[in-house]
Protein backbone atom coordinates (compact mmCIF):
# COMPACT_ATOMS: atom_id res chain seq x y z
CA UNK A 1 0.00 0.00 0.00
CA UNK A 2 1.40 3.43 -0.94
CA UNK A 3 2.33 5.91 1.74
CA UNK A 4 0.68 9.33 1.97
CA UNK A 5 2.51 12.00 3.94
CA UNK A 6 0.33 14.94 5.02
CA UNK A 7 2.60 17.84 5.99
CA UNK A 8 1.78 21.23 7.52
CA UNK A 9 3.95 24.16 8.61
CA UNK A 10 6.66 24.24 9.82
CA UNK A 11 7.55 20.67 8.81
CA UNK A 12 9.21 19.56 5.57
CA UNK A 13 10.13 16.18 4.12
CA UNK A 14 13.08 15.67 1.82
CA UNK A 15 12.44 12.50 -0.14
CA UNK A 16 11.84 11.42 -3.71
CA UNK A 17 8.05 11.24 -3.52
CA UNK A 18 5.74 13.16 -5.81
CA UNK A 19 4.90 16.35 -3.94
CA UNK A 20 1.68 18.37 -4.05
CA UNK A 21 1.12 21.65 -2.19
CA UNK A 22 -2.43 22.80 -1.56
CA UNK A 23 -2.85 26.46 -0.60
CA UNK A 24 -6.12 27.27 1.19
CA UNK A 25 -8.05 24.46 -0.52
CA UNK A 26 -11.83 24.48 -0.23
CA UNK A 27 -13.57 21.45 1.28
CA UNK A 28 -14.67 20.41 -2.21
CA UNK A 29 -11.05 20.45 -3.45
CA UNK A 30 -9.91 18.51 -0.37
CA UNK A 31 -12.59 15.87 -1.01
CA UNK A 32 -11.63 15.62 -4.68
CA UNK A 33 -7.94 15.29 -3.77
CA UNK A 34 -8.75 12.58 -1.25
CA UNK A 35 -10.61 10.60 -3.92
CA UNK A 36 -7.69 10.97 -6.34
CA UNK A 37 -5.08 9.97 -3.76
CA UNK A 38 -7.11 6.93 -2.75
CA UNK A 39 -6.48 5.41 -6.19
CA UNK A 40 -2.72 6.08 -6.34
CA UNK A 41 -0.07 3.40 -6.34
CA UNK A 42 2.95 5.55 -5.43
CA UNK A 43 4.05 7.39 -2.30
CA UNK A 44 2.96 11.04 -2.25
CA UNK A 45 3.71 14.06 -0.08
CA UNK A 46 0.85 16.53 0.35
CA UNK A 47 1.65 19.89 1.91
CA UNK A 48 -1.35 21.86 3.15
CA UNK A 49 -1.15 25.57 3.88
CA UNK A 50 -4.20 27.14 5.50
CA UNK A 51 -2.93 29.17 8.42
CA UNK A 52 -4.85 31.94 10.16
CA UNK A 53 -3.91 35.58 9.69
CA UNK A 54 -1.82 35.76 12.86
CA UNK A 55 0.21 32.64 12.18
CA UNK A 56 1.35 33.11 8.57
CA UNK A 57 4.57 31.32 7.56
CA UNK A 58 5.24 32.67 4.08
CA UNK A 59 8.88 31.55 4.03
CA UNK A 60 7.71 27.97 4.52
CA UNK A 61 5.04 28.36 1.83
CA UNK A 62 7.48 29.71 -0.74
CA UNK A 63 9.98 26.98 0.08
CA UNK A 64 7.54 24.07 -0.28
CA UNK A 65 6.00 25.54 -3.44
CA UNK A 66 9.44 25.63 -4.98
CA UNK A 67 10.11 21.96 -4.20
CA UNK A 68 6.64 20.72 -5.23
CA UNK A 69 5.70 18.97 -8.43
CA UNK A 70 2.23 20.52 -8.29
CA UNK A 71 0.90 23.57 -6.45
CA UNK A 72 -2.85 24.04 -6.20
CA UNK A 73 -3.70 27.62 -5.20
CA UNK A 74 -7.29 28.50 -4.31
CA UNK A 75 -7.34 32.28 -4.61
CA UNK A 76 -10.88 32.70 -3.32
CA UNK A 77 -10.03 31.14 0.05
CA UNK A 78 -6.50 32.54 0.42
CA UNK A 79 -5.45 34.97 3.13
CA UNK A 80 -4.61 38.57 2.26
CA UNK A 81 -0.89 37.82 2.67
CA UNK A 82 -1.01 34.91 0.23
CA UNK A 83 -3.02 36.96 -2.27
CA UNK A 84 -0.19 39.50 -2.24
CA UNK A 85 2.10 36.67 -3.42
CA UNK A 86 -0.41 35.25 -5.89
CA UNK A 87 1.12 36.67 -9.06
CA UNK A 88 4.52 35.26 -8.11
CA UNK A 89 3.08 31.81 -7.36
CA UNK A 90 0.81 31.73 -10.43
CA UNK A 91 3.69 32.61 -12.73
CA UNK A 92 5.49 29.41 -11.67
CA UNK A 93 5.17 26.51 -14.11
CA UNK A 94 4.08 24.04 -11.41
CA UNK A 95 1.13 26.14 -10.14
CA UNK A 96 -2.49 25.45 -11.00
CA UNK A 97 -4.94 28.01 -9.67
CA UNK A 98 -8.64 28.30 -8.94
CA UNK A 99 -10.93 31.31 -8.69
CA UNK A 100 -14.58 32.05 -9.33
CA UNK A 101 -13.75 35.66 -10.21
CA UNK A 102 -14.69 36.54 -13.79
CA UNK A 103 -12.02 38.07 -16.03
CA UNK A 104 -9.10 37.43 -13.71
CA UNK A 105 -5.91 39.32 -14.57
CA UNK A 106 -3.96 36.18 -13.68
CA UNK A 107 -4.89 34.65 -17.04
CA UNK A 108 -2.20 36.93 -18.50
CA UNK A 109 0.41 35.18 -16.34
CA UNK A 110 -0.72 31.59 -16.64
CA UNK A 111 -3.08 29.44 -18.64
CA UNK A 112 -3.25 26.93 -15.79
CA UNK A 113 -6.52 28.13 -14.30
CA UNK A 114 -8.52 25.11 -13.17
CA UNK A 115 -12.02 24.52 -11.85
CA UNK A 116 -11.39 21.06 -10.38
CA UNK A 117 -8.58 18.53 -10.14
CA UNK A 118 -9.29 16.65 -13.38
CA UNK A 119 -5.78 17.44 -14.64
CA UNK A 120 -4.36 15.14 -11.92
CA UNK A 121 -6.58 12.29 -13.07
CA UNK A 122 -4.82 12.03 -16.40
CA UNK A 123 -3.36 8.60 -16.80
CA UNK A 124 -0.02 8.35 -15.03
CA UNK A 125 0.11 12.01 -13.92
CA UNK A 126 0.84 11.12 -10.28
CA UNK A 127 2.63 7.88 -11.04
CA UNK A 128 5.55 9.43 -12.94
Amino acid sequence: MPKLNLITPPDKLFNDCITITMVYPSNAIKDEMQAILHTQETDINVYVYELGDKEQNLDWLLSVCRMSDYVILDLDNSSQEVRMLASYLIAKSNTYWLTQAPNSVYTMLSVKQIYNLDFLKQEGKLNE
